[in-house]
């Protein structure tokens, strides 16, 4: 029961956070106050609108200290980064500070989901979006599980992916504009044909899809050496994350 409730907090974090957070706010808020405020306002109304939704049965003080809590993280994030790095921002140093930043989100998540009176998952969706599901012969922990499963393997990771490889960029002079977005794409959609096959037990099928994608640079691989290195690094952690979010999830 925890599983699944910590599960549905994690998801409703994960799209306040990330999907209904814009690439401007994100950057603008690392060194102006306001948009961190403007931030968390945004956060907080649409993680409200979000529960009253999903989980009707769920006391008002939890939705409060869910938003709560992360407004006093993001604060507290703002104020440490402003006073070690001032007006610049170190790149090498921005994955660390990414994921102290959401490992302390969700260790918060956590305690909040500890601290939840017993609750029976059947009682907390609102019943009209659970008889759509049942319609369908689907389960809802089911669609729950691949719900948070597919939203982590696509922004959140596809940010992390970014922000560990970040320094380690081979600078290209013909490199294009939406390469990054197209590689992010790619990435996306690999771990998650990744996870259906660890889902149906076709563990070696994972190669193939590794493999497919190695042929379509294996030019580059061939003749550059920091872009293949680059490039493993990248695969690598890309599939540590899908297979990582596969077994917790």
């Amino acid at each position: 029961m925890k599983k699944e409730v910590f599960s549905l907090f994690l998801l409703i974090h994960v799209l306040c956070d990330f999907y209904f957070q814009s690439s401007k706010t994100a950057e603008r808020k690392r060194t102006s106050f306001k948009w961190v405020l403007y931030h968390i306002l945004i956060y907080t109304g649409i993680a409200t609108v979000l529960f009253i939704i999903f989980l009707p049965g769920l006391k008002l003080k939890y939705i409060v200290l869910f938003s709560v809590s992360h407004g006093i993280v993001d604060i507290v994030k703002y104020h440490i980064c402003k006073y070690f790095f001032g007006q610049s921002w170190d790149v090498k140093k921005e994955p660390r500070i990414f994921l102290a930043d959401q490992t302390t989100h969700i260790l918060l998540i956590s305690i909040i989901v500890y601290i939840l009176p017993n609750l029976s998952w059947a009682s907390l969706p609102r019943s009209e979006i659970m008889s759509i599901v049942h319609s369908f012969d689907l389960s809802g922990k089911t669609i729950l599980s691949w719900g948070i499963k597919i939203l982590l393997v696509h922004k959140p990771l596809n940010i992390i992916i970014s922000a560990v490889l970040a320094p380690y960029r081979p600078q290209q002079k013909d490199d294009k504009v939406n390469d990054k977005n197209m590689g992010r794409l790619i990435g996306t959609l690999e771990r998650i044909i990744m996870m259906i096959f660890i889902s149906i037990g076709q563990y070696s099928a994972v190669g193939l899809v590794l493999t497919a994608k190695s042929i379509a640079r294996y030019d580059r691989i061939s003749k550059q050496q920091d872009f293949a290195e680059y490039y493993l690094l990248g695969t690598l952690l890309s599939t540590i994350g899908a297979i990582g979010i596969s077994l917790l999830f």
